[in-house]
């Protein structure tokens, strides 16, 4: 369980690389970089309290209740796996941060500590953890000519318009 502090600042300095040498990218992953490191320090104050016994009871779930408050647009991109396409050192945390969500301690930890899963959400959906690969999917034809030739579109992870990522 203490893998988590490790491979979150490996994963910081792989970030650190990239946001020095891509100054379009720099501002978004110095963003990045700081949620990284209090998605950490977080879950280092969640399995100390966790070993410890001293955990609060977590929060009662709010899904389904009416909210007032208006959501903002979402500052990150949105679509699963863009921090793989900027920084392609990333997979290799993305491996070993998969593998230690599915050891049997780890598993235990997200049962008994839901707080966790809000924390480590995120993070998941940037690297694609538990999303299926875009290389699995199958090209869909777009459209086809009168002489029934299929154009194929491109498919994967696409920049869009504003700079936010998307599947096609």
């Amino acid at each position: 369980m203490l893998n988590f502090t490790a491979i979150l600042s490996d994963l910081q300095a792989a970030i650190a690389v990239v946001a020095a040498r891509e100054r379009t990218l720099t501002v978004l992953l110095v963003a990045v970089w700081g949620r990284i490191a209090r998605m950490r320090t977080r879950l280092e104050r969640l399995i100390a309290r966790w070993r410890a016994g001293t955990l609060h009871a977590p929060r009662k779930s709010r899904a389904g209740e009416l909210r007032t408050s208006v959501r903002t647009p979402p500052v990150f991109p949105t679509a699963p796996a863009w921090l793989l396409v900027q920084v392609q050192a990333a997979a290799s945390y993305r491996a070993q941060l998969e593998h230690l969500l599915s050891q049997a301690e780890c598993v235990e930890f997200l049962a008994a500590v839901p707080q966790a899963g809000r924390i480590l959400r995120p993070l998941c959906r940037m690297l694609g953890i538990g999303v299926a690969s875009p290389r699995v999917r199958k090209p869909r034809a777009v459209w086809e000519t009168q002489n029934q030739v299929k154009i194929v579109a491109q498919v994967g992870l696409v920049m869009g318009p504003g700079g936010r990522f998307f599947y096609v």
